[in-house]
């Protein structure tokens, strides 16, 4: 997943997954069948990690605004580390390779919609006890924060300072209330 994550599917070769996994070229082929499937399951591997770490956040925060606050906070905390420096492994695989790839498509189409279905239910909760404010729908809010979410993580990889991705989190947080 790193090597995919560091270099992109086009730039990594077969011959650096065998050398990264220390398997044969035959034992990468038998195991995954090809570089486009091992990358497929790698990228599905990350989406579920994410959408994991964020529904975790987001279940055991103190409040619905509080978990939304914590997911960025979690991004800004990022910044000057290799993860945040690598941006958001979906978001690189996008716009390296939608819309020619409809697997990659379907994958990145799932992710997203998994990511705004926990964060419509969290401002759903948020709402149930007055903690949002009514000017736009759940599923309003839930599109508006997941894009700045993925656009945080597109700036940070750009090399954005931490005050600023401060600010946009402030301003997502602040427009909910």
């Amino acid at each position: 997943m790193r090597l995919f994550w560091h270099r992109g599917y086009a730039a990594t070769s077969v011959e650096d997954l065998t050398e990264t996994l220390q398997v044969s070229r035959s034992s990468l082929y038998d195991t995954f069948g090809d570089k486009r499937r091992l990358f497929l399951e790698a990228l599905k591997f990350y989406s579920e990690r994410v959408i994991s770490i964020t529904e975790h956040t987001l279940k055991t925060s103190s409040s619905p605004i509080a978990g939304i606050q914590a997911i960025f906070d979690g991004l800004i905390d990022g910044i000057g580390q290799e993860p945040g420096s690598l941006g958001c492994f979906m978001v690189n695989s996008v716009a390296e390779l939608v819309p020619y790839d409809p697997d990659v498509t379907k994958l990145a189409t799932e992710y997203a919609d998994s990511m705004q279905q926990l964060l419509k239910t969290t401002l759903i909760e948020a709402n149930e006890k007055k903690r949002v404010t009514k000017k736009h729908s759940p599923e309003q809010f839930a599109a508006y924060v997941y894009n700045a979410i993925q656009g945080m993580r597109v700036l940070i990889k750009a090399g954005a300072t931490r005050e600023q991705m401060q600010a946009i989190r402030d301003i997502t947080v602040k427009s909910l209330q």
